[in-house]
């Protein structure tokens, strides 16, 4: 009876450690699927930003506005530098604004 109850609790350790081990592994790759993750949409939200500079370069304040509030709206908060760019466009497409209203 001992050798069974032995083998029986060899058998449960091994269970449990596969079982950690598989958690593990589990987990491990959802760390890794996370990561990958918010590398693609830190990748996405610095093309964004470059695609509002690119556009207030050439003077459209409206468009670069637009993409500032694209990543607003995923619920990225912008750097200081880009609050500022922001209320710098908006002020700039006030102005259009205006002007073009006479």
């Amino acid at each position: 009876m001992t050798k069974s109850l032995d083998r029986g609790v060899r058998c449960a350790i091994k269970a449990a450690v596969r079982y950690t081990a598989n958690s593990r592994d589990m987990h491990s790759r959802d760390d890794d699927r996370r990561a990958g993750f918010e590398a693609e949409h830190a990748a996405i939200i610095g093309r964004t930003l470059r695609w509002a500079d690119d556009a207030a370069a050439r003077g459209d304040y409206a468009e670069a506005v637009r993409w500032i509030e694209t990543v607003r709206a995923v619920g990225h908060d912008l750097s200081d530098e880009y609050k500022e760019k922001h209320a710098s466009w908006l002020n700039a497409v006030a102005h259009e604004r205006r002007t073009q209203l006479g």
